[in-house]
């Protein structure tokens, strides 16, 4: 399947990455035979992809080594979400945002994704304070 990431040689989102990571995205990795330490970051409570040289360990400066079991962010990508207006945008960060159209369906994985993200959060930090 093609994408205008791909067809344009586009890395940028995969530089200096805070890519979020839910459960599902840890486990699909690690099934890969990753370990959790080489590409799991923990901030505060977050878990997020690591980047090693300036871009996401999974990134070899020309490609993804797991684009077929990447992060669901990274596959919704350039879709995030904006906390403050609780809605999906395009990322202005993205110089090929206008290739892409946020979907309803879209919409709805992204919403679906970010409440996973922060109910697994929620359940770590509640797990330290007992």
């Amino acid at each position: 399947m093609s994408s205008p990431c791909i067809d344009l040689n586009c890395i940028k989102c995969c530089k200096d990455t805070i890519m979020l990571l839910s459960d599902m995205d840890i486990n699909r990795i690690k099934n890969l035979g990753f370990s959790h330490d080489f590409f799991v970051d923990t901030h505060n409570g977050w878990l997020q992809l690591k980047n090693r040289d300036g871009r996401c360990v999974f990134h070899n400066g020309i490609k993804c080594s797991i684009y077929d079991h990447r992060p669901k962010g990274c596959r919704m990508y350039p879709v995030i979400f904006d906390k403050d207006n609780t809605c999906a945008i395009l990322d202005e960060e993205c110089p090929y945002k206008t290739k892409f159209l946020i979907t309803q369906s879209l919409r709805k994985k992204l919403f679906l994704l970010v409440s996973r993200i922060e109910s697994e959060r929620f359940q770590r930090m509640n797990k330290y304070k007992d």
